[in-house]
């Protein structure tokens, strides 16, 4: 009788017991306009290419795309390091490129219906 007791009770704690407690991922920051400066500027892909330009302008801490004078759209920070998705109808991907000793932005590899297209930043 008592182990029956002490089974049932067991029983009854394992719901407790199983008990997780939700975490969530906080949303990521909005990064600080002067780290976004470092994306700004002009961004020429190779001749043959669909786009020839590609222009990233930051306006109130958010950076917008523009390929070829289409019409600008906002770049919604995703959770890859320099990636970036824009709002466009063609929802492209953008993954920013940094040398690798000076961590300076050189570049952007586009995403769009299954393409990736690369493009080398333009000095200033």
């Amino acid at each position: 009788m008592k182990q029956t007791l002490i089974a049932l009770f067991l029983l009854a704690m394992l719901p407790a017991l199983a008990q997780t407690t939700a975490t969530t991922t906080p949303m990521a920051a909005a990064a600080p306009t002067a780290s976004l400066q470092a994306y700004v500027g002009t961004y020429t892909f190779p001749d043959g290419t669909p786009i020839g330009k590609f222009t990233v302008l930051e306006k109130d801490g958010v950076i917008y795309g523009e390929a070829d004078g289409y019409g600008s759209n906002k770049l919604v920070k995703q959770t890859d390091t320099d990636t970036y998705q824009s709002t466009s109808s063609y929802g492209s991907l953008i993954v920013f490129t940094r040398d690798s000793g000076s961590k300076a932005v050189t570049g952007l590899v586009l995403k769009v219906q299954g393409q990736e297209i690369a493009a080398r930043k333009d000095a200033k």
